[in-house]
């Protein structure tokens, strides 16, 4: 019986999520879509919010985790924000899709790139996070195209002994 009602509240909560943000959790994007877009704010390390107010939560990376109701921020945490906000905020990003468009919360997953004056990409945002030591991997989709060169840069920031790896 608790299962079932822990199921019953969890398909109400997709269905009102989906309903209150306008978007279908089950949305999927064609394989590498892509468009431009406007970045408003920075809300931490790997998310972000565009103009249409719509957020973005980065694939294949996940930063540590900003100070946020009376938990303390986790090592490195600030520092990954800023180096979002410093390379993407008030700017034009090209996001690049992999399938599923939405996670369970209505955001967006997407790559992300920024993008210099003449509007062509010119960095790979969540590469930097990874050559930093911003970031650990982080698996969302079953797609994983970036996924070796994610390797290869964390694996370079261990070594280095970069951002969180230098704590570890």
């Amino acid at each position: 019986m608790k299962q079932r009602l822990i199921l019953v509240i969890f398909i109400l909560h997709l269905l009102l999520s989906s309903k209150v943000f306008g978007q279908n959790p089950n949305f999927s994007y064609p394989y590498n879509y892509s468009k431009k877009v406007y970045v408003s704010r920075v809300i931490d390390g790997d998310t972000f919010v565009l103009s249409d107010s719509q957020h973005v939560r980065m694939l294949g990376v996940n930063c540590p985790e900003i100070a946020k109701q009376n938990k303390p921020a986790e090592p490195f945490a600030n520092q990954a924000a800023q180096k979002i906000i410093s390379l993407i905020e008030h700017k034009t990003v090209k996001l690049t899709f992999e399938g599923r468009a939405f996670d369970i919360f209505g955001r967006l997953l997407a790559y992300v790139w920024s993008t210099n004056s003449q509007g062509k990409d010119s960095l790979f945002v969540q590469a930097e996070l990874l050559k930093n030591g911003l970031s650990r991997i982080s698996y969302y989709t079953k797609e994983k195209r970036y996924y070796s060169l994610f390797y290869n840069l964390r694996n370079t920031a261990r070594k280095k002994k970069l951002g969180i790896w230098s704590i570890e």
